[in-house]
């Protein structure tokens, strides 16, 4: 059987119409290159994992017709949970609309993708330093796990459920990952997908891979000690998950890249850092 190949897309920072992030990104036109560049690997879905807005701008219902647009092209479903910048309720019943069902809120959905089953968990988080998933959440999620998909299950959600890949960032993933951790250990969660560090990187929750995807919208220089911005491009994880095996790498869609707009940004004298 041909391996599931799941497109990892996080922290696009979509701004309102006009406006660049930090200045000289175009994060509408990454986030439309990175999404082209998807159809290479023949997705069966493209999750988000957060972030889909730039420190809460009003851009969701234009973020879901997009993502629904490609979703409807390319013939699989674009699954989104919210990030820290997304305000409570902006990723809405306008996203996700090939969910089976829905959760204690409506950014926590469940998918069915060729037997795989993709749970969206909301670790919301709008203006806060970590995530959270309350009560209600894993109390819902626990039930769902009680019976296990055909192909197992990945997890999404913004915050990751590890320590933070770097100083700078420390305090900012999952609060009480451990909780989590008591609900999904010894389960059929394969993968937990997350975004939020803006730079890729994997680990694990007691026995549970978790990705960190790079971000579509600008990455950090870990070379940096002050975490810059890196002079790279847009980025998605590809997870592949086949009968005995995990895979997930990442791709950079680079050579779309072709106007001004579209470069990171050239860092001053003292370094340009940026709020995750």
């Amino acid at each position: 059987m041909k391996p599931l190949t799941i497109i990892h897309m996080s922290d696009t920072h979509l701004c309102p119409e006009g406006r660049l992030l930090h200045g000289n990104i175009d994060s509408w036109r990454r986030t439309r290159h990175a999404l082209r560049a998807t159809q290479h690997f023949s997705p069966d879905a493209i999750v988000v994992t957060g972030d889909i807005a730039d420190r809460g701008a009003p851009i969701h219902p234009a973020a879901a017709a997009m993502l629904n647009d490609i979703q409807e092209e390319l013939g699989c479903p674009v699954i989104s949970v919210p990030g820290n910048h997304d305000p409570l309720g902006s990723v809405g019943t306008e996203f996700n609309t090939q969910r089976l069902s829905t959760g204690p809120y409506p950014a926590n959905t469940v998918h069915e993708v060729l037997g795989l089953r993709i749970i969206g968990l909301d670790s919301g988080g709008f203006q806060l330093a970590q995530g959270e998933v309350d009560q209600a959440q894993l109390s819902w999620l626990q039930s769902l796990l009680t019976a296990p998909a055909p192909l197992g299950s990945v997890l999404l959600l913004h915050h990751p459920p590890v320590a933070a890949t770097s100083p700078a960032r420390a305090g900012r993933g999952l609060k009480d990952p451990m909780a989590l951790a008591a609900i999904t250990a010894g389960t059929d969660i394969k993968a937990i997908l997350c975004g939020h560090y803006h730079q890729a990187a994997t680990s694990q929750l007691i026995n549970t891979p978790v990705f960190m995807a790079p971000a579509v919208s600008y990455n950090m220089n870990p070379f940096a000690p002050d975490e810059i911005l890196a002079e790279s491009g847009s980025g998605f994880g590809v997870l592949q998950i086949g009968q005995e095996a995990v895979n997930w790498f990442v791709a950079y869609s680079d050579h779309l890249m072709t106007g001004p707009q579209d470069a990171a940004p050239t860092p001053s004298a003292g370094g340009q850092r940026a709020a995750n």
